[in-house]
């Protein structure tokens, strides 16, 4: 059970890590949450056998990182609005072709 916490905990780490760089980065909270899951289920485990905590150690710190890019991420990122003037100018036109062609269409019965 701890080899297979700390597996799942280290790749779900990774995971967290690789995505909270990506421009996708609100994506990378669900794996660190479930790395930190992983990687307490394994820290238990090994404090009952007495074992090394040196991995778990790293499925913590990864899962930090990737924790605290992404909230900066987050915290930091801002919309911008564009020109919405052009925008305007294009539904305008749009409108006004679609006039125009429902005005060349000639309903006979």
């Amino acid at each position: 059970m701890r080899l297979t916490s700390i597996i799942l905990g280290l790749i779900s780490a990774i995971i967290a890590v690789i995505l909270s760089v990506l421009p996708l980065s609100n994506f990378a909270f669900f794996p660190a949450i479930v790395a930190l899951i992983f990687g307490v289920i394994a820290f238990l485990k090994g404090r009952q056998e007495n074992k090394t905590k040196h991995t778990v150690q790293l499925i913590f710190l990864l899962t930090i990182i990737a924790l605290a890019l992404a909230t900066y991420k987050s915290v930091t990122a801002t919309t911008e609005v564009g020109d919405t003037e052009q925008l305007e100018q294009r539904a305008d036109d749009s409108l006004e072709d679609s006039i125009e062609e429902l005005d060349a269409i000639d309903i006979t019965e």
